[in-house]
């Protein structure tokens, strides 16, 4: 996926190919702007007035106890995100295309995620000084109570939501197999899904206490704890146990160096059962020198985020060899754009 700007008419299309407008200020300014307008749709429960109905500015102004001046300009600017549809007769409902994502009542809601870009947007302000220093923000170091733990770990669990079935459907496991280890698994929804799929297997989620608080309420309000139940403890340092059929490492890579990713997969393939499954799920940057996506710009926020970076495919491919794995599959998941499955076995 590539970040561009489209232009509306032949006029903006010639500007664009003679280079004669500034294209830095319009992806800096508007992208800003889409951002945040789109954040404030949830935030100010824009989102789900209209899912009740369509309603005027007037109405939904009243409702949510906006200024009807300040909530009209909202709307026209979520016209413009294609979030939202401006009707006849001066109504507003949700956008059909946008409405599977922006429907709290959508199983494929995404405004959790949206409301986390609130504190994602707060880390960015400090973008200049990471790079400066090369200090992180390091988001996994927050005290177990902090409530971004749970800002967090719901918007990745509704991002889950979308590829986990996907995800689970291309891993194939050992005959009869009965136990999965995921590691840094936070919400636990793609080892629910396994567990779902594969009759006779649980699974066991390992992650930091902030994180595990988090998932396991989320696993509870599934009705899913009988399947799927909550360790906390560091991926790095933590006893493993095992054997297991299965493990998961899924967004994990990108949050550890070279050299703790490989120690870490060493410390899997020791708790591997002999015919075990690994699976990794990963964005994955394209070649350094031919950057054809969106992809630079997610490791840039890792490397904001945990001071590590997004990997190459052969970076990765590495890490596993170093450690005796060898990739038997490797696919590209449709559900989430930049995100690649490997399912490695012990070699």
């Amino acid at each position: 996926m590539r970040l561009g700007l489209k232009a509306d008419n032949l006029l903006e299309r010639v500007a664009d190919w003679f280079n004669l407008a500034p294209k830095p200020v319009a992806q800096a300014f508007f992208g800003m702007m889409a951002s945040r307008t789109l954040m404030a749709g949830v935030r100010l429960g824009v989102y789900a007035a209209l899912a009740e109905g369509p309603a005027s500015a007037e109405s939904l102004a009243e409702r949510l106890k906006l200024s009807p001046e300040g909530t009209r300009t909202l709307l026209e600017a979520l016209v413009a995100c294609d979030a939202v549809e401006r009707q006849r007769g001066g109504r507003y409902r949700i956008a059909p295309r946008a409405k599977r994502w922006l429907d709290p009542r959508s199983p494929k809601y995404v405004g959790a995620f949206l409301e986390f870009n609130y504190a994602q947007w707060d880390w960015w302000t400090g973008l200049e000084g990471v790079v400066r220093s090369g200090q992180a923000v390091d988001i996994h170091q927050f005290a177990p109570e902090d409530p971004r733990w749970r800002d967090y770990i719901h918007a990745m669990h509704q991002l889950a939501r979308l590829a986990a079935p996907e995800v689970a459907a291309a891993i194939p496991l050992p005959r009869g197999a009965k136990s999965l280890l995921d590691l840094g698994g936070a919400h636990g929804w793609y080892a629910a899904e396994m567990c779902l799929r594969n009759r006779g297997l649980k699974a066991t989620v390992l992650d930091l206490e902030g994180s595990a608080r988090v998932g396991r309420d989320i696993i509870t309000s599934a009705g899913l704890s009988h399947l799927v139940t909550h360790r906390e403890g560091d991926v790095l340092t933590a006893e493993l146990g095992g054997p297991y059929d299965t493990v998961l490492l899924f967004q994990v890579m990108h949050h550890l160096s070279p050299a703790q990713n490989v120690a870490l997969l060493r410390r899997v393939r020791g708790a591997l059962a002999p015919r075990g499954t690994l699976a990794v799920l990963e964005y994955l940057r394209e070649d350094i020198d031919d950057p054809t996506s969106s992809a630079p710009l997610i490791g840039l926020h890792y490397f904001l985020t945990s001071g590590a970076a997004a990997y190459a495919p052969a970076e990765v491919e590495g890490f596993l060899d170093d450690a005796g794995f060898k990739i038997e599959q490797t696919r590209p998941i449709r559900h989430l754009p930049l995100q690649t499955l490997l399912v490695a076995r012990p070699d």
